[in-house]
């Protein structure tokens, strides 16, 4: 099982450029990725887009391309060409309006820092690739190893709340259970409080208690409940990557059993366990929106 929040991060140095690639991850219903490259190499976004792809099922990603281009051996200019290219332009323009033409050091960091894109053109994008894809494989790897460690801290918490969910579903079983007996107790202690000799084995006793047995059975929900829960633990201890969904699912059908058990609770005690149930099966659901 795995979660859907991580990083990864992968470097390299080449003969042309060096490159950082930064992926983040958080939940998402389905499966989301954004891009950052440099304005020459947008052409490779659907590329990684799609690797993304392969590699995961669900999850917002964040993907980010860092990339320092190589500046010419022995120029301390990201293009040397670039710039003496940009004070020959700038000097044609002053002798053209009449202008002094006194570059200075100022002058030249500024041109400079104009000519820095321009690097990137002398690196093809499709070649760029050939490199990048194996740094992309990295930090994928190292994103996808933080999401199983994430996923296995995930796992072994709802491990722990449903065994709470499993022990207070008995607890609303023994209560129910006991039901129709208090309610016969109470309703025979009513009726001598008023001054009303009834027996027991009076048919209008039992016929009262019967309906009130009926209305406040909640046998099917338990059997439900217990079910699920089984359900959900197998999901977990299964071989599939995804599962996000199959577990939010059950949430949804155990959160409806809950609520249909609540509205039959006919004493102080069942109430309190629903409610607790309810408080317990929420924090289950958050967890799981961030399963993948």
């Amino acid at each position: 099982m795995k979660s859907m929040t991580g990083f990864g991060r992968a470097s390299a140095d080449f003969s042309d450029f060096s490159a950082t690639i930064d992926i983040s991850s958080v939940n998402k219903k389905g499966i989301e990725v954004f891009v950052s490259l440099p304005r020459e190499w947008m052409a490779l976004e659907p590329t990684v887009n799609a690797a993304l792809k392969k590699r995961f099922l669900r999850g917002k990603f964040n993907v980010c391309f860092s990339v320092v281009f190589a500046r010419q051996k022995g120029c301390i200019f990201a293009n040397e060409g670039a710039v003496k290219e940009a004070l020959g332009e700038l000097k044609r323009l002053c002798a053209e309006n009449g202008a002094q033409f006194l570059p200075n050091q100022e002058t030249l960091l500024k041109i400079n820092d104009l000519a820095k894109d321009s690097s990137a053109d002398s690196v093809d994008w499709q070649e760029a690739w050939e490199k990048l894809e194996p740094l992309l494989d990295s930090a994928c790897a190292e994103l996808g190893r933080m999401r199983e460690t994430e996923g296995g801290r995930l796992e072994a918490d709802l491990q722990s709340r449903l065994d709470r969910i499993e022990n207070l579903v008995e607890e609303a079983e023994a209560e129910a259970k006991n039901s129709p007996k208090n309610y016969r107790q109470s309703l025979m202690e009513k009726l001598e409080s008023l001054g009303l000799e009834i027996d027991l084995d009076d048919e209008r006793v039992l016929k009262e208690v019967c309906i009130f047995a009926d209305r406040c059975d909640v046998a099917e929900e338990i059997t439900r409940l217990k079910s699920h829960i089984g359900q959900f633990r197998q999901i977990m201890a299964g071989a599939e990557d995804a599962v996000g969904r199959k577990l939010d699912f059950l949430c949804q059908e155990m959160g409806r059993e809950i609520n249909t058990t609540a509205s039959k609770a006919n004493n102080l005690n069942l109430t309190k366990i629903t409610l607790e149930l309810k408080n317990e099966m929420e924090r289950v659901r958050e967890q799981v929106q961030n399963i993948e």
